[in-house]
């Protein structure tokens, strides 16, 4: 039986991986082999673009890079569920769209453009949550867990949050409070994910 794949994005801060780990966490204990991955991945490209080794370029060949990791990461997406396994994912295709169409420095990539981009290399996850937080918020808790990306600003943030809203609306994926606690987080999470 083919596995699930579930994606959680949201703006830096959001609570998104300690999220993850917590439902890998009940649905292992349920018996559900789970794959907990993110984007950018450990894989080359993923690890050029983790690295920052890639300065000052626009959003446009940013975008064509975290497309380039999203094609192989897509690969593996498709093994794991093909082994019925569910996959937990820490950002995917709307991550690219939401953060590479908010202009940074200028320049800003072309929601729709970013849309033909992607397609040929994703799939459709089966649930997508966001995880919605206001920007101060989300850097304050960063700022607790120490250095910041060059995204981590909350004007940017501002405007990436708003494009996450906006996709979120047309494609229907699930929005969660992110200000509320942990467990509520948590408890709303597991109700999304038994429905």
């Amino acid at each position: 039986m083919a596995g699930r794949f579930i994606v959680f994005e949201g703006i830096d801060g959001a609570g998104k991986s300690t999220l993850i780990n917590r439902v890998s966490e009940i649905l292992g204990s349920e018996g559900v082999s789970t794959v907990v991955t993110a984007e950018p991945t450990d894989g080359p490209v993923g690890k050029l673009i983790r690295s920052g080794a890639v300065k000052c370029i626009s959003q446009d060949a940013e975008a064509l890079l975290f497309t380039a990791d999203r094609a192989c990461h897509t690969a593996e997406i498709i093994k794991w569920k093909d082994e019925g396994k569910t996959v937990l994912c820490d950002r995917y295709y709307a991550s690219t769209m939401a953060y590479q169409s908010a202009n940074f420095n200028g320049t800003e990539s072309k929601k729709e453009w970013l849309k033909e981009l992607n397609r040929p290399v994703i799939i459709e996850p089966d649930i997508t949550i966001l995880l919605d937080v206001d920007p101060e918020e989300g850097m304050r808790r960063v700022g607790a867990r120490g250095a910041r990306s060059k995204y981590e600003v909350a004007v940017y943030l501002e405007r990436v949050r708003e494009n996450y809203r906006q996709i979120a609306e047309e494609y229907g994926f699930r929005i969660i409070d992110a200000s509320h606690s942990r467990d509520e987080v948590l408890k709303e999470t597991m109700k999304i994910i038994g429905e």
